[in-house]
């Protein structure tokens, strides 16, 4: 006891030395408020965040694995980015949704989260005013999500940031003991996701379709015998027990989620834009308007037609590739784009995501 005492004295010690820092930090973060103000700079910014997050990583000696590191400076900018102002975010919810959870990873803790039920609703309130949004864009197994491409066509905000998100399922229940199961909620696509793992340990309950895996959490917290399919986020959210993890069938489920605001971020050199056009009905339109990528060296990541609600069986198309609007390779490229084009639109520039 008398070694376990002097560690922890030592540690006390440490930890007072961190909160004395972190008000140095903060204090600091004032001064960086007022100069923001006066030259009307955002208060968010994504290329600096991302700038001391990489840097921070790289100068780290452990034993603290990378992804701690992350997020334990994503938590510590986002509560003090909190003295500069209270930052709104609008996802799809309910609260403990996945998109919740891609919110929180790339915004942090400290700021105002707040749960819509439609990504036409997260869209409607950004054109009222509110700071970001964060909305689904793509599933590695389900494919992309028409309905936020079609809102990103109309909207006036910006894509500014993109989160990646492995999706990954757990039992979670009041109980303690899964033989106490007899109902199983989660949205159907979570269902299905966990088809075998729910053959072979709950052959005989009840599987019972829900809007969402976050709803499920909710309504099994007031029921017994019953359990959802739903996110280790659902669980810590709702204070329920995990009785089973990572019971999806499929280990390379990621869903990918764009981040919406006002203004498109500086170029950090390693960069996404994403764009929306339609092209004449000519042969070879689509191929004209998309050699430009090819000929200026840049790497389309994405290519996804919808159809032009107004214009019976016309189509847009979405399309994302490496690089910043503010290149010089960029600029070459989407000037040639547009002479092929019968609109279009950037829908922003901003930091890939990184692998955390």
């Amino acid at each position: 006891m008398e070694k376990l005492n002097e560690l922890r004295g030592l540690i006390d010690e440490i930890d007072k030395k961190i909160l004395n820092l972190l008000n140095e930090r903060a204090k600091i973060v004032l001064e960086i408020k007022n100069w923001k103000k006066e030259k009307d700079y955002p208060v968010f910014d994504p290329k600096r965040e991302k700038e001391i997050l990489e840097r921070l990583i790289k100068e780290n000696e452990g034993p603290l694995p990378p992804e701690a590191v992350y997020g334990i400076f994503k938590s510590i900018m986002s509560y003090l980015r909190s003295l500069e102002k209270d930052l709104t975010v609008v996802y799809l919810g309910p609260e403990g949704s996945f998109t919740h959870q891609a919110a929180v990873k790339f915004f942090g803790e400290g700021v105002r989260f707040v749960p819509l039920p439609s990504v036409e609703d997260i869209f409607k309130v950004l054109e009222e005013g509110s700071d970001f949004g964060v909305v689904p864009i793509e599933n590695s197994l389900e494919g992309t999500v028409g309905v936020t491409m079609d809102f990103l066509a109309i909207t006036t905000n910006k894509v500014i940031g993109e989160v990646y998100l492995d999706i990954r399922h757990s039992l979670l229940s009041t109980e303690k003991d899964i033989k106490k199961i007899k109902r199983v909620y989660s949205h159907p696509q979570a269902l299905a996701q966990c088809r075998r793992w729910m053959r072979q340990n709950l052959p005989d309950v009840e599987e019972i379709p829900t809007s969402s895996t976050s709803y499920a959490a909710m309504l099994v917290l007031k029921e017994k015998n019953s359990a959802a399919i739903a996110s280790n986020f659902a669980a810590e959210i709702f204070g329920l027990n995990i009785m089973a993890e990572n019971i999806q069938d499929a280990w390379n489920n990621k869903t990918r989620f764009l981040v919406l605001g006002k203004n498109i971020p500086k170029p950090t050199g390693k960069d996404k834009t994403s764009i929306i056009f339609s092209v004449k009905h000519q042969a070879g339109a689509l191929y004209r308007a998309l050699r430009p990528l090819h000929d200026f060296g840049l790497n389309m990541t994405l290519i996804q037609s919808r159809p032009v609600p107004s214009k019976p069986f016309e189509y847009r198309f979405f399309v994302d590739f490496q690089g910043h609007v503010e290149d010089d390779k960029v600029k070459g490229a989407l000037d040639k784009i547009k002479e092929e084009c019968l609109d279009f639109k950037i829908l922003g520039s901003y930091p890939e995501a990184n692998d955390f």
